[in-house]
């Protein structure tokens, strides 16, 4: 059973691979576009969708065109911003080191927060978008939505924990492709838009005041479309030399790209009447109107799902990485920088696996009511990030001595200044007009996980005290004498074990102790004990009540109170099973008794183990000589 689990472990996740095969990836921008561009440019599929949406809620169709240039120019300022931010630090991974490092860990703390929340919520909007896409193709599976979102976590988490290192050009295909298809779309539907819809006009508000909320609101949820420029902030290691000069140029290059895209099917969408959510994502809604031939309608259809599963698929490894770097600030449980050996950061796989689940399940799978929580996390990034620029700006014009250099710099801070305002525009009208709509769960969600962060940092600098050695070295001192106990229910070969391994370690005293629950047995225990000769005195506790643990636990107790200073080692026969179902027959006592003992002070538990014939059938291994059956090694 052990090896076929360990054959079907390596058909699903890979072979494993050695540490030092591991050869970190440097790329050029053409490839590093495919690479890390598709968070940004899968935006497209549903950025779209929440700037018609918010604009129909409020009656402003016709102002659809306005706002998409004002979603455009946030894109577009964040973009200078951020790849001035990656030129200045290309080995930084994202907007965490930079906040940490300039601004101070409370901040980072605040910051790795929001992108672990926003990361989730990247997941959970991507696969949910995919799942509309996937209702568009095949309506009769509207009602199996959230089965279909679960199906396609449980395939992207299985092929992250396997660590499928990307095909660069599969990667290359997808983005490039989906690239194409939107210019086509776009550039066909500009030469048909006659045929369309008629353009509405914005409507006539009757005050001011409500125009300019609904307007607000529209470019705060189509900036959903700007969530991606960190996550390619956060690509500049694996950029190929001249790191800084290439992760911009990337940076530069995808955001531009994918605003033309939005825009282009923004204004398609004005232009031949798409609606908003509920008919599927705007931008297959606009192929359909557009293209009217069911094969290209397909392509439109596998090229915006591919594109969504490989931005999603591309979230789970930098949460991975950001829970690692938290974790490594103590931050979060240091189990999350441990790797498989297929080199995988399993712990934030399965933590952004499970997190998604949660919030797909809750949600329906339905990305409208999703789409409001997935801003507030990664605009919380953004303006702290840009705040930590504006810190090493100002730092270093007051370092500046060439004339060139203070206006550079100058400049820089000017447009990071102008990237956290904006940001910080769009996170306030985001939290302030979202909030019953789910914004405030995003809220929750990063301050519950500040709070659980700085809670976990406490306990381990607490767990850093204790675990110090003092000055004076008084805590390595060793202890006056060793005491040695075997626990023996049965004198059988696992019990000769236990005491052979016992005599071997030469106790100041050694005795073994059998607890008395039936008189008879015990009696034939004497007796047996007496034929073989062991050589150990044998300790008969009396049970009444049949406890188990009780007695043995006081009589260990009472050696240690008597020699406060002395270690007691005591040994524990132990069964080892080659069947799981195996494990529920034996070693229930036996792990409830050793849970005990480890609280009692200056006492070690050792587990002697013994193979039962089934796990010597699982795992044939040569082993030594029985100690059991040897000459006893203190004669």
């Amino acid at each position: 059973m052990q090896r076929f689990a360990e054959r079907l472990k390596r058909i699903v996740f890979g072979s494993p691979i050695a540490t030092d095969s591991a050869r970190p990836e440097t790329l050029r921008t053409r490839l590093a576009l495919a690479v890390f561009g598709a968070s940004i440019l899968s935006a497209v599929a549903y950025g779209p969708d929440a700037l018609i949406d918010a604009l129909e809620s409020a009656h402003q169709r016709g102002a659809i065109p306005y706002m998409a240039a004002g979603v455009v120019g946030i894109m577009l300022l964040l973009g200078a911003a951020y790849a001035s931010q990656v030129s200045a630090f290309p080995n930084e991974r994202g907007d965490y080191g930079l906040v940490r490092d300039k601004l101070g860990r409370r901040w980072g703390v605040i910051t790795g927060a929001s992108l672990l929340t926003d990361y989730v919520f990247t997941v959970a909007v991507s696969i949910a978008a995919l799942t509309e896409v996937v209702v568009f193709a095949f309506p009769h599976t509207a009602h199996w939505m959230r089965a279909i979102a679960l199906g396609v976590l449980a395939v992207m988490t299985l092929a992250n924990l396997r660590g499928i290192r990307d095909r660069v050009r599969v990667l290359v295909t997808v983005w490039n492709g989906f690239l194409v298809v939107v210019i086509a779309v776009v550039v066909l539907g500009w030469l048909r838009r006659t045929e369309g819809a008629v353009p509405s006009s914005p409507a006539d508000a009757p005050e001011t005041w409500p125009l300019l909320v609904a307007y607000a609101g529209a470019v705060a949820s189509g900036a959903v479309m700007a969530t991606g420029v960190e996550h390619l902030a956060s690509a500049g290691p694996h950029h190929a030399e001249p790191r800084g000069t290439r992760a911009a140029r990337t940076l530069l290059i995808a955001v531009t790209a994918s605003a033309a895209a939005f825009l282009g099917v923004s204004l398609l969408a004005w232009t031949h009447g798409v609606s908003d959510f509920g008919n599927g994502p705007v931008v297959v809604q606009v192929a359909d109107r557009v293209l009217r031939h069911e094969a290209a309608i397909w392509v439109v259809i596998v090229s915006v799902a591919a594109i969504l599963y490989a931005a999603a698929s591309a979230v789970f490894r930098r949460f991975s990485r950001i829970s690692s770097l938290l974790a490594a600030d103590n931050f979060l449980p240091r189990q999350l920088t441990m790797r498989n050996d297929r080199l995988v950061l399993r712990g934030g796989i399965l933590a952004v696996a499970v997190l998604s689940a949660v919030v797909l399940v809750a949600s329906g799978a339905q990305i409208e009511r999703l789409i409001h929580m997935y801003i507030v996390g990664v605009f919380t990034s953004v303006v702290l990030g840009q705040i930590a620029m504006v810190r090493w700006a100002s730092n270093r014009i007051a370092l500046a001595t060439e004339p060139r250099e203070s206006v550079a710099l100058h400049a820089r801070r000017t447009l990071h200044i102008a990237a956290g305002v904006v940001a910080s525009a769009v996170l306030i009208v985001t939290a302030t007009f979202n909030f019953a709509n789910g914004a405030w769960i995003a809220v929750v969600c990063i301050v519950v996980l500040v709070l659980l962060m700085h809670g976990i940092a406490r306990h381990y600098a607490k767990v850093r005290a204790d675990l110090a050695v003092p000055a004076d070295g008084h805590a390595t001192a060793l202890p006056s004498a060793t005491h040695g106990i075997v626990l023996v229910a049965q004198l059988h070969r696992p019990a000769l074990r236990a005491l052979a391994y016992a005599k071997a370690a030469r106790h100041s005293t050694l005795k073994a102790v059998s607890v008395q629950m039936d008189r008879g047995a015990t009696a034939a225990l004497e007796k047996r004990w007496t034929q073989l000769e062991v050589g150990v005195p044998l300790v008969i506790l009396d049970s009444p009540y049949r406890d188990l643990v009780g007695p043995v636990l006081d009589y260990v107790r009472t050696l240690h109170r008597s020699s406060p200073r002395d270690a007691v080692v005591v040994y524990v026969p132990e069964y080892l099973v080659g069947r799981w179902w195996e494990q529920l027959l034996h070693n229930r006592s036996t792990a409830r008794l050793r849970a005990q003992l480890l609280q009692v002070p200056n006492v070690v538990v050792a587990a002697v183990p013994w193979k039962l014939e089934s796990a010597r059938q699982a795992a044939p291994v040569l082993e030594p000589e029985d100690p059991a059956l040897s000459p006893d090694p203190s004669t």
